[in-house]
C-alpha cells in the first residue's frame, strides 16, 4: 500500500510540473530522461537491499525483519521494471533522442552515444534474465537462479555507467553519481571485508523467517 501511495504522489507531482511542457517538442525525451533517472536510482536502491540481505552485518544490525526486506526488494525491483520499460519506450519512440528500436535491441547500433547506450543495452538483458530467474525460484528452476542473481551488481554498475555517459546533463547530476555510487561501493566493500572476519549471514532462503509466505510457495 506504501508503494502504491507513493507512485501515486510521485505520479501526481509529475504531472503537475510536466503540464507547461506537455506541447514542447522536447517533451518525450525529457520524460524518457526523467524515467530512467528514476529507473537508476531505484536500481541503486535494489542492489543495496539485495547486498544487505548477505551482508555480515545484517545479524548484528537488524534493522529490518528478513520478511520486510524481502518485500521491499520485491517492490523496487517491480518498479524497477515499470521504470526501465517506460524509459526504453519512450526512448525508442522518440526519434530527436537518436536510439529507435534497433539501438535498444542491438548495443552500438544507436547514433546518439552508441558506446553509452549499448552499455543500457545489456544491462538491460542483464536485468531481464535477473528479473525472470528470481521470479521463477523455488518453482522451477530451484536454487539455480542464485547463479544469475549474482550478475546484479554488474547489471548495476553497467547501469552506473550508462546513465554517467548517455545523460547530456551529467555535470549537473555529479554529485548524484558520486553519492550513490560511493553509497552503494561502500556497502559492497564492507559486505566483502567484514566476511573475512565475522561469519556470513545467513542466505535468505525461503524457509526462514516467514519468507516463505511472502513469496507464496513452499521452499524447494
Amino acid at each position: 500500500m506504501f508503494v502504491a501511495l507513493a507512485a501515486a504522489v510521485a505520479a501526481a507531482l509529475l504531472v503537475t510540473l510536466a503540464a507547461p511542457a506537455l506541447h514542447d517538442r522536447m517533451m518525450p525525451w525529457i520524460l524518457g530522461r526523467g524515467l530512467g533517472l528514476a529507473a537508476y536510482l531505484d536500481l541503486v536502491a535494489l542492489a543495496v537491499v539485495g547486498t544487505w540481505f548477505r551482508h555480515p552485518w545484517r545479524w548484528r544490525r537488524p534493522v529490518l525483519h528478513p520478511a520486510v526486506l524481502l518485500r521491499l526488494h520485491v517492490a523496487l525491483a517491480v518498479a524497477a521494471v515499470i521504470l526501465v520499460a517506460g524509459h526504453v519506450i519512450v526512448l525508442a519512440l522518440d526519434q530527436y533522442a537518436g536510439v529507435g528500436w534497433t539501438g535498444v535491441i542491438v548495443p552500438g547500433k544507436a547514433t546518439y552515444r552508441p558506446f553509452a547506450v549499448g552499455l543500457g543495452t545489456v544491462s538491460l538483458y542483464l536485468g531481464a534474465a535477473i528479473v525472470i530467474t528470481g521470479a521463477l525460484a523455488g518453482q522451477f528452476i530451484g536454487r539455480h537462479w542464485l547463479a544469475v542473481h549474482r550478475l546484479a551488481l554488474l547489471g548495476v554498475a553497467l547501469a552506473w555507467l550508462h546513465s554517467v555517459l548517455a545523460g547530456s546533463d551529467t555535470g549537473a547530476l555529479r554529485p548524484m553519481y558520486v553519492i550513490t555510487g560511493g553509497v552503494l561501493l561502500a556497502i559492497v566493500a564492507t559486505r566483502f571485508t567484514a566476511s573475512r572476519t565475522e561469519p556470513p549471514a545467513r542466505a535468505l532462503d525461503p524457509a526462514d523467517d516467514g519468507v516463505s509466505a511472502v513469496l507464496g510457495h513452499a521452499p524447494p
